[in-house]
Formats: structure tokens, sequence, C-alpha cells
């Protein structure tokens, strides 16, 4: 039976390779051979490149719009990529326009139209517009059909960077403007009357709240502070955060306080308001629930899961405002735009005024995500349909007194104030005062450096190429020199030879994609280059990169931050990997099985653990604080809200948790150090008289010494490290509760398109991880213990 069950192994070990080999040979082959399968254009079509984003709903009416052009304009064919959600779109447009391969037509958030328009990245539209329309052209647009106040959000006049004005550089596809979203059912239990139409003050908002707050387990409202809604309600209460497209600005003047401060107040009252919650921390739209009775400000992008709704009553209400203060809203949208380095111009054109026409908002309509740009078909029945909300009425009686949500070019400032509002409303570890102070300060040192910023020089790319290639030239020429004077003879040549074509790929795979990026971050790290240019675009800084870390705070706090979950992380991470080696270092039935499951989860994906643990830590409905509640409630007290308002406190504690999840490799290294330790060495040391703990003390820990050494520097290197679990289930928020040193690096690279000094932060964090190194190397003399060393 034994030699049987041996034999059905091998098959199956076999079975398992040949599948596994022809798993990864199908998948080389179908990505190399991607364009031999596409479709041809046919002689003389032009093909275009159209990204967008979109649930399966949108994916399927693009699609829809694209086959209608085709039918339309047969000489044009258009490929379309849906890559995921919104950032995921911009990161990849990023991508193809610093690679000098930007797509042709793509989605353009109107949060994009400044920091995009100030870097010439967009192609103004009304020249194509006028032209068309002096040229008679079937189809020509006329942005007097179309709402003036939505258009005017894709105007961005970059001498002055004032959004709202200066040239055209996309056409709305849609818009929403905002409100709350109400539970008509709650609103009846609590014997409140409907929302008006219009005139509705934050007054009879907040006595609705309370009302609906005292109902059994329901909670007033959802109100979400996104930057941009912290704007809204500033606005709302009849001030501004700058009044000349943030040339000037003035963010702790009286009126802007007061508003915030009156809406920190409605948080403190307990349930007239819920915290502020993104969709992960909370696992699911809190709306759906049944308990809460508002949620908001929130746009016409919620209807097709509300729609879903069966349990109760709602609809649409408009947005509050002060009493006595002019209702104001704002308007969010999307629009078609071409990039200004394309080279197909024409055809991205045609296609654009295709979709912005009647046919193509008649179709965007069906989504019913937002509302047509277009009056016409925003007023028709393509719009007002039967289905809810029944106030179609109320998102367009806002257009009248919306306007575009303006921010300053620099994303940085916008970034600066995200991550204040968060400590001001998430965690409240500021002040409104303070908070809005604190942004004000940053954003006039934003505007400070870049008035005494100097004009660098561009980055002189050719003399650094020709001084790479003599150095390359001549370590080559050297090791040549050296190999013919000391060649082999005939047959160690052909070894040598094969030995070298054996270990060609790596060698390629190692200049290519590790020494070339290394290079490149190294000489980045003295440049200022967006990546959103091309890289012959950089400007030469010198060491300008490296001074301006001494002075940015976030930097110093992502330190810190990562340093306390180092000092955590570490020495928990080893004494529970060595207790767990110790475990498993008996040898008793079933060990083998235990082994395997102590190490399957650090092989399982980075991103899906992230985000079961998100769920584990909800603080609402998690597992862990269900098991911490009884024990807290006898306490007197309440379990962690771990990324919310005890997210200073506990945060990195929680991520110190996670990180236990992984020790199954460290145990395992552990475990092989165990197995090598002589037997005599505890059959002495049992003989002499000592007991278990000192066993351990004085013969375990000092045999085990060199490979407690080696995991203790991988631990430390791999806690500067951290980046997945914080960057999927806070993104380093609130505030900079979580802004760990590798996200931190990542938000300037790719968040705020500061390459060159992301590329002096990782050079840093370097450093940093060789200074501890050899820091621990230098102490490790007087503890660890090599037995081939002793005489």
């Amino acid at each position: 039976m034994r030699v049987f069950l041996e034999k059905v192994g091998v098959v199956v070990r076999g079975a398992l390779v040949l599948a596994t080999v022809a798993l990864v040979l199908f998948s080389v082959w179908r990505v190399a051979t991607r364009p031999w399968r596409a479709k041809p254009p046919i002689p003389g079509q032009q093909e275009i490149v159209l990204i967008h984003w979109g649930d399966d709903t949108e994916n399927r009416i693009v699609q829809r719009i694209v086959d209608a052009f085709h039918a339309a304009q047969p000489e044009i064919r258009v490929r379309r990529v849906c890559p995921g959600n919104a950032p995921d779109v911009t990161r990849k447009i990023q991508t193809m326009i610093a690679a000098g391969a930007p797509p042709d037509v793509f989605y353009l958030g109107y949060e994009q139209v400044a920091p995009w328009g100030a870097k010439g990245l967009l192609e103004p539209l009304e020249p194509y517009i006028e032209r068309d329309q002096l040229a008679g052209v079937p189809g020509a647009l006329s942005l007097s059909d179309f709402y003036e106040n939505v258009i005017n959000c894709f105007r961005f006049d970059a001498e002055d960077e004032v959004l709202g004005r200066g040239p055209l550089l996309g056409i709305a596809k849609d818009f929403s403007t905002v409100g709350f979203y109400y539970n008509r059912t709650l609103f009846r239990q609590a014997g409140l009357d409907d929302p008006p139409a219009s005139g509705w003050t934050w007054d009879e908002f907040l006595h609705a709240c309370r009302e609906i707050g005292k109902l059994p387990n329901c909670f007033g409202a959802e109100f979400v502070t996104w930057e941009a809604m912290i704007q809204l309600m500033v606005w709302t209460e009849g001030a501004v955060l700058s009044d000349d497209g943030f040339r000037t600005f003035d963010l702790t003047a009286p009126g802007v306080v007061a508003a915030l401060e009156k809406l920190r107040g409605w948080f403190d009252e307990g349930r007239t308001l819920m915290s502020a919650k993104t969709q992960l921390e909370t696992s699911s739209d809190p709306f759906l629930r049944g308990n809460v009775g508002l949620a908001g400000p929130y746009g016409r992008w919620k209807v097709p899961v509300y729609r879903e709704i069966k349990d109760f009553d709602w609809d649409f209400a408009p947005l509050p405002h002060a009493a006595g203060k002019p209702p104001a809203n704002a308007i969010f949208t999307t629009a078609w735009a071409m990039s200004s380095q394309g080279d197909k111009k024409e055809a991205a054109w045609t296609f654009i005024r295709f979709v912005s026409g009647e046919v193509g908002q008649t179709l965007i309509s069906q989504t019913g995500l937002a509302i047509p740009t277009m009056i016409r078909v925003a007023e028709s029945p393509a719009f007002k349909g039967p289905e809810k909300p029944e106030n179609d009425d109320v998102y367009l009686a806002a257009v009248e007194h919306a306007r575009p949500i303006g921010w300053p070019a620099d994303q940085r400032m916008l970034h600066q104030l995200r991550v204040r509002m968060e400590e001001v409303f998430k965690i409240g570890s500021r002040s409104v005062q303070d908070g809005l102070a604190q942004v004000q300060r940053e954003w006039e040192d934003f505007r400070r450096r870049d008035m005494l910023r100097e004009d660098y020089a561009p980055m002189p790319w050719r003399p650094i190429t020709y001084w790479i290639a003599g150095v390359v030239a001549i370590v080559s020429g050297v090791i040549a020199v050296r190999w013919w004077r000391g060649r082999p003879g005939r047959m160690a040549a052909r070894e040598e030879v094969a030995g070298l074509l054996m270990v060609s790929p790596w060698l390629i795979g190692f200049v290519l994609l590790t020494a070339f990026p290394v290079v490149l971050s190294l000489l980045l790290s003295v440049s200022r280059w967006s990546g959103l240019v091309p890289l012959g675009r950089a400007e030469y800084v010198g060491w300008d990169n490296f001074v301006q870390l001494f002075y940015d705070d976030t930097f110093m706090r992502s330190l810190r931050v990562t340093a306390l979950y180092a000092l955590l992380a570490v020495p928990i991470g080893q004494l529970a990997a060595l207790g767990a080696a110790i475990l498993m270092n008996h040898e008793v039935r079933g060990v083998h099985l235990h082994r395997a499951a102590w190490y399957l989860p650090g092989v399982l994906a980075g991103v899906a653990m992230a985000l079961l643990w998100a769920r584990v830590f909800n603080h609402e409905h998690g597992l862990l604080n269900t098991l911490l509640e009884p024990l807290a409630r006898g306490m007197g007290t309440m379990p962690p809200r771990w990324f919310e308002r005890d997210a200073d406190t506990w945060a990195v504690p929680a991520f110190v948790i996670m990180s236990l999840w992984n020790i199954g490799g460290t145990m395992m290294i552990y475990l092989a150090g165990l197995k090598g330790i002589p037997q005599e060495l505890y059959e002495a040391a049992h003989i002499d008289g000592a007991a278990a703990w000192r066993r351990f003390v004085n013969v375990t820990l000092p045999m085990l010494s060199p490979v407690i050494f080696f995991n203790v520097i991988i631990a430390i290197i791999a806690s500067f490290q951290i980046f997945t679990q914080a960057y999927v289930i806070t993104g380093g928020g609130p505030g900079d509760a979580t802004r760990f040193y590798v996200v931190y690096l990542y938000n300037q690279a790719f968040d705020l398109h500061e390459m060159g000094y992301a590329s002096a932060l990782a050079w840093l964090l370097l450093v940093i991880v060789l200074v501890l190194t050899l820091a621990v190397m230098r102490g490790s003399r007087r503890f660890v213990y090599y037995e081939g060393l002793r005489g």
C-alpha cells in the first residue's frame, strides 16, 4: 500500500509540474501574440485609443457608443481600454504620458484639470468647435446647447492658474450636483415631513438629524468630509476659501472657521451625524442598512446602487444652506479630453464630437450615474424617467447656483488640506482653528518656496549618457583584457560560454529591471521631474531635494510612524516566530501539517489579506472588536476605533498585529536553526542539573544567535518597507496616522508627481537601512556566537 501511495504521489507531483509549466507557457504566448491576434485595421483606417473607467453598466454603455461611432465613421476604429476605477485610470494615463505614448481620448476628472492643464498636457478644444461651425460640418457642436456652468469646469487659465476661465480643455460628458439622499421611512417614524425641494436650511437639516437620532439604533446622517465637501460647506455659509482662483487665500477667515466649527460640533453630538468614513472602513454604504436618516453630500452617482433598496423608501433632497444666505452647490463632472501630445488629433476630435452630440449624450444618460451635459437631453425622458429618485428636478435646479470646485494647480496643497481635515473630523486630534491655521502655513510655505526657487537648468542628459557609456566601456575593456590574459583553454572556454548563456536571462533582467532603474533613480534624486512630461524636461536641482527634507513636516512624521512600527514589530515578531518554532520543533503526530499552516499565510496575496484585515479591524462590526467588546465594557470603556478616532494611538499597533500573520517564514528559519543544535549540548546541561529555562538561555539562545542576528536584520529592513497593508486599508490616513515612509514616498511619486523628491526619499531610505544594518552588525560582536570561529 505504501509503495502504491508513493507512486500516486509521484504521478500527482509530475502532473502538477506539467500543468504549471503549461500555464506559464500559455500565459506568455497569450501576451506575446496579442498584437498579431488583434483585429488589424482596414487599409486606410485610423485607430485611436480610448481610456475610461466605469462599472459593468458604464462599460457596456461605452461599448455601445463605440459601436455606434464605428457605424457612423467606419474610417476610424476605436480601441477601448478600461483599466478599472478612476484612480487606476488616472495612473494608467500618467504612465502612458510619461512613456511618450499618450491615449488619444480619455476621461478627465474635474480635479485633474488644473494640475494637468498647468503642465500643458491637455489639448484646447474650442478651436475645433469654431472650425466645425465655420465649415458647416454635420453634427458640429454648439456650446450654447450645454450647461454653461458645467462647460466652464474644464476651462483653465494656465497663466493665472484659475479654473473656470481660459481655454476649454475638455467637453463634459455628464455631471452631477449634490445634495442628501434621505430615508423617507425613518422621516415618517420620526414624525418629520419630507425636505422641501428648495430653500432647505442647515437648521432644518440639523433638526431632522436630531429627531432621527433619537430613534432606537439610528443615526441622523452620514456626512462625508471630502475636501470638496469642506469647500462646499463653506460656500453654503456665505464664505469662501479664495475668491481669485487661489492666487491668494485666507483659510483662517472668521466665516470659514465658523462654518467648519459648526460642522465639527454636529459630529460631537453623538448620534446626530455618523463619523465621516470611507467605503472601505464601513465595508458597505451605511445608508443601505436602513438606520441612517440622510447620506451626503452625494451626487447622482449613488442612484444605481440605491435603486436596489427594497427595505425602505428613499428620495433626494437639495443641499441645505445657512438661513439668510443664498443656496450654493458644486458641479462634479467628467469630460472627454485629448492629449496635447497625441498624433491623431483629428480622428480623436471626430470621436469626441460624436459622443458629445445628442446620440452620445442619450446613451450616456442610460447609466443613471450622472446628468447629461446637453440641456435638451437632461430635460428629456432619457434622464427624467419613472425610476427613483422622484425628485430629478432637484439636481437640475441646483445647476443655476452651482460652480466648479477649483483647487490650486499645486497638488501638494490639496493633499495637505485633505490630511489636516482628516485630523479635524476623523481623528479629532486638532481643533478646526488649529487645522486651518496649519494648512494656511503649509500653503504659504509652498508658495514661498516656489517664488524663491531658482530657474533651474535642464538636466544634462547627453553628457550624463556619454559619461555612463564611457565608464561602462572602460570597465568592460578592463574585464576583457584581464580575461584575455588569463583566458582558459578551448574546453574551459566552452564551459564558460555555456555558463554565461545559462545565466544570461538573469543578467539581462538585472541590468534592465534593477541596475538601470537604480541608476536612473540616483540621477532623478538631483532633479525636478513630474513624471507627466518627457524625461528630457527634467531640471537639475543639485542637493535641493535633500535639503527640502529637513523642512518637510510630513516626512518627519512618516519617519516617526515607521520608527514606532519597527520598534514594536521587530521584537514582537521575532519573539512570536521563535516561540512558534519551539512549538513546531516537537516531533508529534501531525506536526508537519501545523508547520505548513503556520507558513501558508506568508505566501498569500498581500492585497487580498489587507482587505481581510480591514474587515477584522472594522470598529463597528469587525471580528477583533466583537471579541474585545465584553472585556472593554467590563473595564468601563469601548474597544479602539483602530483606523478612525483612535488612529493616532492604535493604528500602528494594528499593523503590528497584522505583521504577526506573516511570521511563518521567520519561524521556518528558526526551526531550521533549532534542528541544527546538537542534542549532546542539551544532554550535558541536563546532567549538570540545568532546568529548562537555563538550558534555553545558556544553550538554545547562544547556538541560535547567528539565526537571530540574520532574522533581526531582515525584519528591520522589512519594517521600513511596509506599504501594501497601509496603502490598501488606510492610504496613509486618517491624517498622517499611518503615513509610513514608503507610503509617503509613493504619494510623492505617483499622487503628487514629484519624482525627483521621491527618488531622494528612496536613496535616503537606503542610507537609513544601511546605517541600521551596520549598527546591528557592529553590536552583534558581543552577542552572536559562531561555533566555527571558536578556537
